[in-house]
Formats: C-alpha cells, sequence, structure tokens
C-alpha cells in the first residue's frame, strides 16, 4: 500500500509493527502517536501537522522536510535523527531530547524548546525566530549562520557552542552559559545578555551595539574588531580579555574590571571608565580622546602611543605606567598618582 494512502496512526503503527519502516509522504494530520515506538522510521516529506508525538521515541528517525506544523513532541526522544529542512513552526519541543539530531535548514520559528537537550545537534541555517529556548542544552551545538532573533534563551547552556554569523539580535539571553563559545561575525545587536557567562568566547569582529551586558562575564573573552556602540557593561568582568581594535567610544564602563586586558588601538573615545580598574592592560595607540578616568587604576598599563588628548584623569593611578609617546594635551592630571611611571618623553616619573 502506498502511503499517501494511510489512514489512520494505528494503521502505519500495524505495519510498523510487521517491519516496515519506509512511510515517506505519509499525510497524517492530527494524528496521534504519543508514547510510540517510532525509531528508525523514515517520514521524510510526510505532513504530520498538529500531530502528537508528545512521548514518543524516534530515535535516528528521518523526518526531513516533514510539515510538522504546530506538532507536539515534548518529551519526546529524538537522539540521531534527522529534521533537516523540516518545518516546525510553533511545534511543542519542551523537554524532547534531539541530541545529536540533524536541523540544518529546519523552520522552528515561534517553537517551544524550553529544556530540551539538543547537545551536539547541528542547527546550521536554522530559523528559530521568536522560539522559546530557555534552559535548553546546547552544548557544542552546531548554529552558524541560524537566526535567532528573538529568542528567548535565559539561563540555556550553549558552552562550547558554534554560532559564527549567527543572527541574535534582540534576543534574551539572561543568565546563559556560553563558556568558550564561537560567536565570531555575529550580529547580538540589541540582545540582553545580563549575567551572561562568555568567559573564553570567540566574539571576534561580533555585532553587540545596544546589547545589555550587565554583570556579564567575559573574562578571557575575544572582542577583536567588535562593535560595542552603546553596550552596557556596568558590573562586568572584562578581565584578560582581547578587546584590540574594538568600538567602544563613549561607552559607560565605570567600575569595570578590565585588569590585564588586551586594548591595542581600542576606541575609547568619551568613554566614562571613572573608578574602572585597567592594572596590566595594554593600550598601545588607543583613542582615549576625552574620556572619563577620574580614579581609573592603570597601574602598570601600556600606554604608549596613547591618545589621552581632553582626558580626565583627575585621581587616577599611573604608578609604573609606560606612557612612552602618549598625547596628553588638554589632559586633567589633577591629584593624578605617576609614582615610577614612565612619561612620554621616555623619563621616569621620581618615586
Amino acid at each position: 500500500m502506498n502511503t499517501n494512502e494511510l489512514v489512520s496512526a494505528n494503521e502505519l503503527l500495524n505495519r510498523h509493527a510487521q517491519g516496515e519502516r519506509d512511510f515517506r509522504g505519509a499525510q497524517l494530520v492530527k494524528a496521534n502517536f504519543g508514547g510510540m515506538n517510532l525509531n528508525r522510521t523514515n517520514l521524510r516529506g510526510a505532513v504530520l501537522k498538529k500531530a502528537n508525538f508528545s512521548g514518543a521515541s524516534l530515535v535516528a528517525a528521518n523526518l526531513s522536510e516533514a510539515d510538522l506544523y504546530r506538532a507536539d513532541f515534548s518529551g519526546a526522544t529524538l537522539i540521531d535523527s534527522t529534521l533537516s529542512k523540516a518545518s516546525l513552526i510553533a511545534a511543542n519541543l519542551m523537554r524532547a531530547d534531539l541530541s545529536g539530531c540533524s536541523l540544518g535548514g529546519a523552520t522552528l520559528t515561534g517553537a517551544n524548546l524550553a529544556k530540551s537537550t539538543m547537545v551536539s545537534a547541528s542547527l546550521v541555517g536554522a530559523d528559530l525566530r521568536m522560539a522559546v529556548l530557555e534552559e535548553a542544552l546546547l552544548m557544542g551545538a552546531s548554529l552558524s549562520r541560524a537566526v535567532l532573533s528573538e529568542v528567548k534563551a535565559k539561563g540555556a547552556k550553549l558552552n562550547r557552542a558554534i554560532l559564527s554569523e549567527a543572527d541574535l539580535s534582540g534576543s534574551d539571553f539572561s543568565g546563559a552559559m556560553m563558556i568558550r563559545a564561537s560567536l565570531g561575525r555575529c550580529n547580538l545587536q540589541q540582545a540582553c545578555l545580563v549575567e551572561i557567562d562568555l568567559s573564553e568566547a570567540d566574539l571576534r569582529e561580533a555585532d553587540l551595539s545596544g546589547c545589555n551586558l550587565t554583570g556579564a562575564n567575559l573574562r578571557g573573552a575575544n572582542l577583536t574588531g567588535a562593535k560595542l556602540k552603546n553596550a552596557m557593561l556596568r558590573g562586568a568582568d572584562l578581565r584578560s580579555c582581547n578587546l584590540s581594535g574594538s568600538d567602544l567610544s563613549g561607552l559607560l564602563l565605570s567600575g569595570a574590571d578590565l585588569n590585564g586586558a588586551e586594548m591595542t588601538r581600542a576606541d575609547l573615545r568619551s568613554c566614562n571608565l571613572s573608578g574602572a580598574s585597567l592594572a596590566g592592560a595594554n593600550l598601545l595607540e588607543a583613542d582615549l580622546g576625552d574620556a572619563n578616568l577620574r580614579f581609573c587604576n592603570l597601574s602598570g598599563a601600556g600606554l604608549l602611543l596613547a591618545y589621552l588628548c581632553g582626558a580626565d584623569l583627575s585621581g587616577a593611578n599611573l604608578t609604573g605606567a609606560n606612557m612612552i609617546g602618549a598625547k596628553l594635551a588638554d589632559a586633567c592630571l589633577n591629584g593624578t598618582l605617576l609614582d615610577g611611571a614612565v612619561l612620554p618623553n621616555g623619563m621616569r616619573h621620581p618615586s
């Protein structure tokens, strides 16, 4: 019998029990497969809109190109299954196990993936706009060029995930974990990343304009060439991070921890770094024109050839700093500590 002539889910299950596995193109709208065993079943291109797969087992099943609009996969097991180019618009995948799944090019707009497991899953080029990913496990997942704009992903875990060139604009990843994740050239404009853990993450050339990174952990992260225009970084941990060539102009970084940061040629014009700590930071050729550096800790910092014209260094700590070739025209140095610092002319300030 042709799979297009299937009358019911029961008929498919009966034929499945007899050893048949190929049900390509089956059309079973609103079918009920709840709790059933459909391991290694081929449902490629099947029309299964609003079907119930809750608690079902679909290990190594083929659902590529299937129409699964508003299908219910809550609590289902889909380990190593194939859903490439499948339509999962508004589908319920809450608590589903999609570990090792192939979802490349799949459409998951508005889908509920809360508390789902997608460890090492492939979602390259997938469309997850407005999806719910709260507390989802995506460690080691591949999401390159995926669209995750406006997703809700509070508390999600994406350690070592690959999100290069992905679109996360307007998304909410508050409290998420992205330790050592790859986010090169990622679009994070207007994203909410409050208290996110991005330690040792790769954010090279990422666009974080208008992003809320309040209390974020960026320790050891690579932000080379990143755009941070109008980003909020209050209380962020930026120790030992790489901000070389990054645009931080006009940012509020008061009280930020940038100890040991690499900031060669960074744009810090008009930046508010009052009370911030940049001890041992490398600011070679950095532009700090008109920056607020009041009571900033720059002890032992490298400021070679840095541009500090018009900067306010009142009460700043520059002990042991290297300022050879730095430009300080119109800078305010009231109460600045310069003990042991190497001045722009190469002379060392007396201790």
